[in-house]
């Protein structure tokens, strides 16, 4: 059996509920019976290892080959930024539509199938609307995707040629555009995803389920986690509980949620001991992908934290900027969003609160050609040449070979 509680007060929903959160507004999570007794599989994909973990069945035809994403030592540069020895990178940009949200995409789109549904929407700033639309797409479903006025050009493209509907939206901020939508849902019969809808947060655990498989049944000390909706951090969480729960594990890992400073819910709740966020306005971000300023379930997220001693960071404009770079000249190219768990975990070492030798992941959440806007902000060095002067250059070039830091 398997049903929808709300996180807070457990109320109790039917498993195809098709609004994403409870009436007063709680986010709903799966319960599904006999975790304790569930074990793994044989199989060559992570979803089919899990099977007996999933409350949907998913099948070849609507998988675009996702998941199984490296998770690779960070390298002395980035270990020495940090102050951590053991720092790990689960690249995420390498899932088929370049972000996390191919996860959450594959058991949503699984979800409409099995409801027989031919048409879903999502709300995005960009990664969840292309992921959407791609995995829409493989299964023959028609997609609509509502994204915010600031929504990367690049992203809205990305979506378009999967044949998606777009629909940009004006509006006071995209969390108010979120809860319009949302609100959508029941009057018009249709299935509207968000980022931290309960289906969603289920293709979230398989990132747990493959970092458990990667470690050899190790539990990471903290997993960081650029933080937006809520449901990336939550799902990811949700899959170690449901290993404990099997008795696979014998701990918990402690997650660090991680936000830009500019949009800070969360976090800042987090740091002052509130019970709610509140919900933060008039402020812009670089790292767009997590601009949600009044999450909702952001509230679960403050007593999870508190509850388990998650940790919490954000990171300035400056900051943000400065991680990307840095993982730049180590081969990672990610957006802003992905970039601040880098700078947070610095600035979390720096303060004590994360030890040297302890195990930490970073979750690269999206891949920077996800938005090129970013060069606006940084200045980007070529030589301008002709074959006349070219070895000149060269000569320049290679005299000056040291790597710059």
């Amino acid at each position: 059996m398997k049903r929808l509680l709300s996180t807070i007060s457990s109320e109790v929903f039917p498993f195809d509920r098709i609004e994403e959160f409870a009436g007063n507004g709680e986010s709903l999570e799966v319960e599904m019976d006999g975790l304790a007794t569930a074990r793994t599989r044989s199989g060559r994909r992570i979803w089919e290892r899990f099977a007996e973990f999933l409350p949907v069945a998913i099948d070849g035809e609507i998988s675009l080959g996702e998941v199984d994403t490296p998770l690779l030592p960070a390298g002395k540069s980035l270990c020495d930024y940090a102050g951590i020895g053991r720092l790990l990178l689960k690249n995420e940009t390498l899932s088929p539509t370049w972000s996390f949200k191919d996860r959450g995409s594959l058991t949503s789109i699984a979800m409409a199938r099995q409801m027989g549904e031919s048409v879903t929407a999502t709300i995005s700033t960009g990664n969840m609307g292309n992921s959407i639309a791609a995995y829409a797409a493989r299964a023959g479903i028609r997609a609509v995707v509502f994204v915010p006025r600031y929504a990367p050009l690049e992203k809205i493209r990305a979506m378009a040629i999967h044949g998606a509907t777009v629909v940009r939206v004006t509006a006071p901020d995209y969390s108010v555009m979120k809860r319009e939508v949302l609100g959508l849902a029941a009057g018009l019969g249709l299935r509207v995803v968000s980022g931290n809808g309960p289906i969603r947060a289920e293709g979230y655990k398989l990132a747990a389920f493959e970092m458990y498989e990667q470690l050899e049944g190790k539990v990471p000390d903290f997993i960081a986690v650029p933080t937006s909706a809520c449901g990336h951090i939550r799902g990811i969480f949700k899959g170690y509980r449901e290993l404990l729960a099997a008795g696979l594990t014998d701990r918990l890992p402690r997650m660090v949620v991680v936000q830009a400073a500019n949009v800070n819910p969360v976090v800042s709740a987090i740091r002052e001991g509130r019970d709610r966020i509140v919900p933060v306005t008039g402020k812009e971000t670089v790292a767009e992908a997590i601009t949600s300023v009044d999450p909702p379930g952001g509230d679960e997220i403050v007593l999870k934290a508190r509850q388990f001693g998650w940790l919490a960071e954000d990171v300035t404009e400056g900051e943000i900027l400065e991680a990307q770079r840095r993982l730049g000249l180590e081969g990672y190219f990610v957006e802003p969003a992905a970039a601040t768990s880098l700078a947070a975990v610095s600035k979390l070492r720096a303060a004590g609160k994360i030890g040297g030798e302890d195990l930490v992941i970073l979750m690269l959440t999206g891949s920077g050609l996800k938005d090129m806007g970013v060069f606006a902000r940084r200045r980007v060095e070529i030589i301008e040449s002709d074959l006349r002067n070219i070895r000149g250059e060269m000569e320049k070039i290679l005299a000056t070979s040291h790597r710059k830091r």
